[in-house]
Formats: C-alpha cells, structure tokens, sequence
C-alpha cells in the first residue's frame, strides 16, 4: 500500500511541472492576443471617432456653403470631434470639391491647396481657434478670400447654393495614431477618413442665401 500511494504522489508532481511547462509555453502567446486585442479595438475606437469629425465638419462646410467662414466653422468641428481622441494627432484637413460623383479626393489636394478644388490646412491650422487666418479683406461688407487667407484656394463665397446645379462638399481627415503596445509596426500609423454630403440649396432660382 505505501508503494502505491507514493507512485500516485510521484505521479502528481509529475502531472504539476508538466501542467507549469505548458503554462509557460503559452503565457506569452495569451499575453500577445490581449495585448493585440486592446491595441486594435483602441485603434478601431478611434478610427470611429475620426468618421464621425469628417461627417461632422462636412456637414457644418455644407450647411455653410456661401459663408465666408465656412471653413473655420468646419475646421472648429473637426477639432471638436477629435479633442478627446488619445494618442491621435490630426496633421491634415482637407476641404474639397470631389473629382467624380463617387466622392473622389482630387490627388493635388494632398499636397496643398488647390485653386478652384480644395483647401489644404496643416494640423496646427485646424486646431487653432483664432479666425485671423481667414481675414474678410474689406470687412463684413466685402466678404472675400484676401490675398494669404488660409481658404484663398477654394473661397468658400465661389461655392453656389443652387437646387439647379447642386455641388458636393468634401471634407477629408488625416491623423497620426501612436500604437500603445508596439504590435502594430513604425512609430505611428496614417489613418484617413472623409465625408461627402451635398449642398444646402436656397430658394428655388437663387445662388446664395
């Protein structure tokens, strides 16, 4: 009878150390699901929140097509819907009247703004609160694009509010995200979005409100 019992406890530690050799072998890899779980469910929370600041400036930019502030309100939407993003910095916001009917971003945008297509502002742009950088030239009664005025590229006063020929209004957001964990590769990774809604129109017959 003892030799049995001490077989059966022999075979007990036996079964520990194997069951603690298992464990350490798959430690890491649970370790690196969690952690890949976690890093991309933030990513996707905050891919989330950047659709929602494209779709919120496009609607204001749309909703304001022939004011002169159109892209400052824009642009103070944006920066609204992104303020409590972590880890994200917004380095591009594109105001822009698509290629096609699909929507498409005219490729120059990318590099700047683009005369009768689109206005390119920095990062640093967008976040500002002061509208110095849209100057009125001549003041409320002379509302146009001056010379050096962030949206000179595509004034949003040439922008018609017409029912007879609806134009499209886009707005296209560039952040920069910073992986929490490392898994996903390179310092930071580009993410854009955009949102594309038509013109408000005036009354029927009329280019501006």
């Amino acid at each position: 009878m003892t030799r049995i019992i001490r077989k059966r406890r022999e075979r007990a530690g036996g079964d520990s150390g194997a069951a603690l050799v298992e464990f350490a072998l798959v430690l890491p890899i649970i370790t690196v699901l969690l952690l890949g779980i976690f890093e991309y469910g933030n990513l996707w929370r905050q891919v989330g929140t950047l659709e929602r600041a494209a779709q919120q400036g496009a609607r204001t930019v749309t909703q304001q097509a022939d004011g002169r502030f159109a892209d400052y309100e824009a642009l103070r939407s944006v920066d609204s819907a992104t303020r409590g993003m972590s880890g994200v910095e917004v380095t591009r916001v594109i105001v822009f009247r698509p290629a096609d009917a699909d929507g498409t971003l005219p490729a120059g945008c990318l590099g700047g703004s683009v005369a009768g297509t689109c206005n390119t502002y920095t990062g640093a742009q967008a976040r500002t609160v002061n509208p110095s950088g849209f100057p009125t030239a001549g003041g409320s009664s002379n509302p146009t694009c001056a010379g050096g005025s962030w949206d000179q590229g595509w004034c949003p006063t040439t922008r018609p509010r017409s029912d007879t020929s609806p134009m499209q209004v886009g707005v296209h957001v560039t952040i920069e995200y910073t992986p929490v964990t490392g898994l996903i590769p390179g310092p930071t990774l580009e993410v854009t979005r955009q949102a594309v809604y038509q013109i408000e129109p005036c009354s029927r017959g009329q280019s501006t409100c």
